[in-house]
């Protein structure tokens, strides 16, 4: 972990509490995922630049079954507050961060 000091725009800083309040999670917890999406979304730009000057731009019929094969896949779906909680379960799970077994209480 890197201890870091940052300055934000009041608005920003106002939306981005707000968003952490919502989640329950400490704001430096959540500006640490954005900052993650964040270089996920430009690694994968820069992905996929490199890919079309190797490659060239993919053809429209491509375009089409890869929007198909995602939408199939849920890709880009709003999911309700009960998905996503059920989801970050799963992960947490995956992560060994919680017991694979629902844990039984004496008594």
């Amino acid at each position: 972990m890197k201890k870091i000091s940052i300055s934000l725009d009041s608005e920003v800083f106002a939306r981005a509490k707000r968003a952490a309040d919502s989640l329950g999670i400490p704001l430096s917890t959540w500006l640490s995922q954005a900052a993650e999406e964040a270089a996920a979304l430009a690694e994968a730009r820069t992905a996929l630049a490199e890919y079309i000057e190797v490659y060239g731009e993919p053809d429209e019929a491509a375009m089409a079954e890869t929007r198909t094969r995602l939408d199939k896949a849920g890709v880009g779906q709003w999911e309700t507050a009960d998905e996503a909680a059920a989801r970050m379960t799963a992960l947490a799970r995956l992560r060994g961060q919680l017991p694979t077994e629902p844990q039984r209480r004496a008594g």
